[in-house]
């Protein structure tokens, strides 16, 4: 049998990185840094590999101004001090034009996402997945209940999905969302890809 050179067992190293998991609860940005009451969710976390973008579904039930506010003070009913800031602003809530929604835009694909919301008492909220090529893949929706109640959605077993698209309730049910998890699939290294081409060049030598 053929020995794995050193340089070659050092890239197949590099190449199996482990997955790396993310909790965004819109406390604290991706540096650790509070993030201000009142603030825009956008890039925040892009250095955790989210990016967030609101209105990305085309249509009249649809919102074209969906409120992306970080809030701990200007929210609805079910809300408690105790979590903290969340997504969605009150006053935001009443001015939006339909359902509101929005995008995460992932750097690598995921393999897991769990979405939680709190004050959704009268619509549905929903966690959809897409590839990068913008397809359908798999949906959780959570039903309405009282509004203290956290419901929860969790999207498991993904591996192409590059776009999480989340649906907090419809335009007149205020909803917010609490937090959001999520596990990055690491992308093969550079230097596990050169790794393999030197063995294949090597072997071709011989």
């Amino acid at each position: 049998m053929k020995k794995i050179s050193a340089v070659a067992v050092l890239a197949l190293v590099a190449g199996s990185a482990a997955a790396q998991t993310y909790t965004i609860d819109f406390d604290t940005d991706a540096a650790g840094n509070a993030i201000a009451n009142g603030a825009t969710l956008s890039n925040q976390y892009a250095a955790w590999g989210a990016t967030f973008v609101p209105n990305v579904l085309a249509g009249t039930n649809w919102a074209t101004n969906t409120d992306m506010t970080i809030t701990s003070t200007d929210v609805g009913a079910g809300y408690s001090a105790s979590y903290g800031k969340v997504l969605h602003s009150f006053n935001g809530w009443l001015a939006e034009d339909g359902d509101p929604n929005f995008a995460i835009f992932f750097s690598t694909a995921i393999s897991s996402i769990t979405v939680r919301f709190i004050g959704d008492s009268t619509g549905v909220s929903e966690v959809a997945a897409f590839d990068s090529g913008g397809n359908f893949q798999t949906s959780g929706i959570v039903g309405a209940g009282g509004a203290s109640v956290i419901k929860s959605v969790t999207l498991s077993g993904l591996s192409t999905t590059t776009i999480g698209v989340i649906l907090p309730g419809d335009f007149n049910d205020w909803a917010a969302v609490l937090d959001i998890t999520y596990t990055l699939v690491p992308a093969p290294s550079s230097l596990a890809l050169l790794g393999l081409g030197g063995l294949v060049a090597g072997r071709r030598r011989r």
